[in-house]
């Protein structure tokens, strides 16, 4: 994955982040709900890689979902 892809995915779950904490934070969504969200996009992502740079993508859009997941259970607690 070259540092162009990786850094529009950053953004996107960064963005993506931000929108769950303030949907949450404004009790538009529930916590569960959020969490769920979250746990759907990680299995979406978890596939079988059909080539090296499909398997870096995985690593990186799993490695950022759990910060995203990590951050809304900070936000909860």
């Amino acid at each position: 994955m070259d540092e162009v892809a990786r850094g529009i995915a950053t953004a996107a779950l960064t963005l993506q982040s931000a929108v769950l904490q303030a949907l949450v934070a404004h009790s538009v969504m529930s916590p569960a709900q959020a969490l769920e969200a979250i746990d759907l996009a990680m299995d979406a992502s978890m596939r079988n890689a059909a080539s090296k740079a499909e398997d870096d993508v995985e690593v990186v859009v799993i490695e950022a979902l759990e910060g995203v997941r990590l951050g809304l259970v900070d936000l909860l607690n």
